[in-house]
């Protein structure tokens, strides 16, 4: 982490104003360790900005946000930008932002999801680029990074950045049950400074009646294919479109299923529209990124976790919505149904890709000793 370490500040020292901008909805992960590379460019004297195209939709990332007062401006289109001299990206797979890529440089592309492969072919240059598939979570490596570069930090601003890596954890690897070495060696680190009230007051805020609706709305309309869980939700406006992933989260935690995914037809404020789905697993072997992929190249995926996402403007004028959602209700399914018709495949090949990682752990461990 040193000579990583070395070169990420040498990097960001390059520029004096970075736009640091927040892909899809903002969720725990993306938003700590986008408020800790922010707090982090100020220890260096670096100006820099938090920028979010979508609104928090769960109680909880609100009262995260407000509580540990993390700025965030919330702009549906860029304005400004002539102001940044470069931009940064954290936990997603892309670094690819309308208005800002080709437009100024990418400095900082941070994540720990499996490569994107739309960007593979686009090759956009990145100052600096750190993917660690071995994190259970985006704040994992900058908490590391975090301690690597051992800054000066009054006890307030250390608490807050802390506490918020220490959620961020929290909220990616399912309340530390996916959590790995990795993710407690940082969490052994900033869990000195971090503020556990803070926590559990976030962790204690209720869920609000939509997502119970939807909840039993799921479970009214659930869909077996052999041991995957299927559910559709018919309308969401924008605004509810993460309570999809809170409603797979309740899901997956049923014992004789493997696989979980929670779809909608979500709809903007302009009346476009386009088709949610998240993905939720229980096995390891089941590589959700090479599944998602076959889908669409619009998402992907990591351990445990993925998300998808088609448009469907084209049908915005539709006249009958039952008939549409009906349209796309079946037709997901049924591509769903394929999918685990030759899962195989996709298991042998994370198999394979865990075996593989821990031969290379095994020996490096031996090595150390």
């Amino acid at each position: 982490m040193k000579s990583i370490a070395e070169k990420f500040t040498a990097v960001i020292k390059r520029y004096n104003n970075i736009l640091i901008f927040i892909k899809g909805s903002p969720d725990p992960d993306a938003i700590a360790s986008s408020y800790a590379f922010k707090m982090i460019c100020e220890a260096f004297g670096i100006k820099s900005s938090i920028i979010a195209a979508v609104n928090l939709s769960l109680p909880q990332n609100r009262e995260f946000v407000k509580v540990l007062k993390i700025p965030i401006k919330f702009e549906k289109s860029l304005s400004g930008i002539e102001d940044f001299d470069s931009y940064a990206v954290f936990d997603h797979q892309s670094l690819y932002v309308d208005k800002l890529t080709y437009k100024i440089p990418c400095a900082v592309h941070i994540d720990h999801h499996d490569f994107d492969e739309e960007e593979e072919r686009e090759k956009i240059d990145v100052d600096f680029k750190l993917i660690n598939r071995e994190a259970g979570s985006t704040s994992t490596i900058l908490a590391l990074l975090l301690k690597e570069l051992n800054l000066s930090l009054e006890e307030d601003i250390m608490k807050n950045i802390s506490t918020a890596l220490q959620f961020g954890i929290e909220n990616d690897t399912d309340n530390y049950s996916h959590a790995g070495k990795i993710d407690y060696d940082a969490l052994n680190y900033i869990s000195e400074f971090s503020d556990n009230r803070i926590i559990n007051r976030i962790n204690g805020v209720p869920l609000s009646n939509k997502a119970l609706k939807l909840l039993g709305q799921a479970i009214d309309n659930q869909f077996i294919y052999k041991d995957w869980l299927i559910a559709g939700l018919g309308y969401i406006d924008q605004r509810n479109r993460d309570l999809i992933a809170i409603v797979a989260d309740f899901l997956i935690k049923r014992q004789d299923i493997s696989t979980v995914i929670v779809f909608a037809i979500i709809e903007k404020e302009d009346s476009s529209l386009y088709l949610d789905a998240s993905f939720r697993t229980n096995s390891e072997n089941i590589n959700l990124n090479s599944i998602i992929k076959e889908i669409t190249l619009r998402g992907g995926g990591r351990k445990y976790k993925g998300a998808f996402q088609v448009g469907l403007d084209y049908f915005a004028n539709c006249p009958d919505r039952e008939l549409l959602w009906k349209l796309v209700k079946i037709t997901t399914v049924e591509v769903l149904k394929k999918r685990r018709d030759r899962i195989y495949v996709t298991e042998l090949r994370g198999f394979y890709k865990n075996f593989k990682r821990r031969i290379f752990g095994f020996f490096r461990e031996n090595k150390d000793k």
